[in-house]
């Protein structure tokens, strides 16, 4: 039997191989110094909106969440709702932004919200808004020309009776879970209104734009709370006659925690964009476009007609506005800019 010997330098070399080998078989523990470093992608959360349930909320909702997933690349949720209770959903961190926060209609919780930390106000959003707890046709305003104030209608009630409200006034409210349904109730007892009118629950949006748009297209009287600058509203206005905003004392702070409350009219409104924090810190990129973004008057009024014109939904609206309009482009960065670009 022959033997193979080795010597020491070939068995040096044997062992160097084989732990290189075992070495790479393992990964190794440390990468070529020249080795390029790869970061671990940061994960981008979920962007949950609050969608309130009234046209202007939920078009700018399709807007940004277009502009968040086809421009920076995040996914989308939203959470359908009223005023009140899509709050108390931002507070508890079921959604983390809000597009439309009202105020003053809803500042004693925003105040509460903002205190705590866990909610940022990264903008506004709309423009030039007004609300009316008491508005009438222009018609209606012509021919009665002794109503001019809140303090007039309990000499009109005659003109505002219907077969379900009996011998009160009909005064339509707004919309079921808005903070605005709550005040009007208020300002109804505090002008002494409960005994001659009686506030009437629209059932939602449709139902009251339906009853707005049957009133004025037979020239009947009608009361009725509404908001501005809204596509309805500019209709009103500029097809089917015009309204009056009946007068009401001017607002003050003190008013609405006077008691009675609210014996005062609405303030100009104040709209803020509202984020969580912590998801403004996990997404500042997204913090940063709202916090340039201006969905102007102009830009709701013509996204609204475009919807009312097409019966299109909220993500097609969202898709004409991104095509065929160039504000939102000075909103986002030019690389967001391109890929929504690239996406239709």
């Amino acid at each position: 039997m022959k033997v193979v010997k080795f010597s020491k330098l070939a068995m040096l070399a044997g062992l160097t191989a084989m732990f290189a080998l075992a070495l790479a078989a393992c990964g190794g523990d440390e990468p070529a110094a020249d080795a390029p470093v790869v970061e671990a992608p940061v994960e981008k959360p979920t962007l949950i909106f609050s969608d309130l349930n009234w046209d202007s909320a939920q078009i700018q909702n399709a807007i940004v969440r277009a502009i968040a997933e086809r421009g920076y690349g995040y996914e989308t949720d939203a959470v359908p709702g009223g005023t009140i209770p899509l709050m108390q959903a931002l507070i508890a961190g079921d959604t983390n932004i809000n597009m439309e926060l009202w105020l003053p209609n809803q500042q004693e919780a925003w105040d509460e919200a903002y205190k705590s930390g866990d909610l940022k106000k990264i903008g506004k959003s709309l423009e030039d808004n007004w609300q009316s707890g008491y508005l009438i046709p222009q018609y209606t305003a012509d021919a009665n020309p002794g109503l001019k104030s809140v303090s007039d209608l309990p000499d009109y009630v005659d003109l505002f009776k219907v077969t379900a409200t009996g011998d009160k006034g009909r005064n339509i409210g707004c919309i079921p879970g808005w903070e605005c349904e709550v005040i009007n109730e208020k300002k109804l007892i505090a002008y002494g209104l409960d005994d001659t009118y009686e506030l009437v629950n629209p059932g939602s949006m449709a139902a009251l734009d339906a009853e707005i748009v049957d009133a004025f297209t037979k020239k009947e009287p009608i009361l009725f709370y509404y908001w501005g600058p809204t596509s309805l509203a500019n209709r009103l206005n500029t097809e089917l006659g015009g309204y009056v905003l009946l007068e009401e004392p001017a607002h003050s702070a003190e008013c609405e925690t006077a008691e009675p409350a609210w014996g005062c009219a609405y303030p100009l409104s104040e709209v803020l964009i509202i984020m969580r924090t912590e998801t403004a810190a996990a997404a500042p990129d997204i913090a940063a476009m709202l916090g340039k973004y201006d969905f102007n008057a102009v830009n709701q009024i013509a996204a609204s007609n475009y919807m009312a014109e097409s019966s299109g939904t909220y993500a097609e609206v969202a898709d004409w506005f991104l095509q065929n309009t160039e504000d939102w482009k000075s909103w986002v960065t030019a690389e967001a800019e391109a890929k929504i670009a690239a996406s239709y």
